[in-house]
């Protein structure tokens, strides 16, 4: 009791109408996938039910509460104190109320990670970022929160280096949330068919008729390529495998390019003055 008290602060939590929500749960659900009624049989009815009525009870709404127990079935588990304090951690960190729900609901892996690990994900994004822009990528792309910070810088460095893209867009077309194999695999197919035109960063050319974030990485492979005129899925999934194979060879090249260095050398390449790990891709670049 006196948890609830103390959170209802923090969440901005008021009194639930239970009546509300249970006759609207069924009308909701009504219009559900299959997939989230494969879901509902997996855990079973009163479970699914009684874990939907606990997000509820925390702020999040039917719709936000059915995406995070489908994206993340182990939530049905935990107590309603776990996911609370997932809320004054991310609330600790700058985040106002309904962006912690936003987060939350698009990326429910967040109540799965250590609390440090959060934090310093965070920080290594304002890092990269700036305070403002890093905060905007966090709430567009939650994964950043989760994922390895080699593979957010990564993805930064590809963007600006290779998309000429600036911190501000990075940010806001969310294009943190794709990972960095799709990300260089449909820049490099739009690229290489020339429907991508590379932008000079001095006058900008080429930056008006490309296309834009969405439809080059918010999309299906599919409605990728109507992008393309005479290449098939086929096409696509061969130049795939290539980019896979090419990032491989790569990567072996920087693995015998390590061991040509002593330990104590290899620690200082490694590392940067803020301690995460200097993106492989940037090496490459400055050799």
């Amino acid at each position: 009791m006196m948890l609830h008290r103390s959170l209802t602060g923090v969440l901005g939590l008021g009194k639930q109408s239970k009546s509300k929500w249970r006759n609207f749960l069924p009308a909701f659900l009504s219009t559900k996938s299959d997939n989230i009624e494969d879901m509902q049989n997996t855990l079973g009815q009163q479970v699914w039910n009684a874990s939907i009525k606990k997000f509820q009870d925390l702020g999040f709404s039917l719709k936000q509460s059915t995406s995070m127990l489908f994206n993340n079935p182990a939530l049905s588990s935990y107590p309603a104190e776990r996911l609370c304090h997932h809320f004054e951690v991310l609330s600790s960190i700058g985040f106002k109320t309904e962006e912690i729900r936003d987060v939350l609901a698009r990326e429910p892996k967040i109540f799965d990670r250590d609390f440090q690990v959060l934090k310093r994900n965070h920080s290594n994004l304002l890092r990269q970022m700036g305070d403002h822009q890093g905060r905007i990528a966090a709430i567009g792309a939650p994964n950043t929160l989760i994922d390895n910070s080699f593979i957010t810088n990564q993805k930064i460095d590809y963007c600006i280096m290779e998309m000429m893209m600036n911190k501000p867009k990075i940010a806001k077309s969310r294009i943190l949330q794709c990972s960095y194999s799709l990300i260089k695999t449909r820049h490099m197919f739009a690229y290489r068919s020339g429907l991508y035109k590379k932008i000079d960063p001095k006058n900008k050319e080429g930056l008006i008729n490309n296309p834009s974030i969405p439809d080059l990485f918010f999309c299906s492979d599919e409605i990728f390529l109507t992008l393309f005129k005479g290449f098939t899925i086929e096409d696509y999934v061969v130049f795939d495998s290539l980019m896979t194979s090419e990032e491989d060879h790569i990567s072996d090249e920087d693995e015998m390019d390590s061991n040509d260095h002593t330990d104590g050398d290899n620690s200082e390449d490694e590392k940067d003055s803020g301690g995460s790990y200097k993106n492989r891709y940037s090496a490459r670049r400055n050799k």
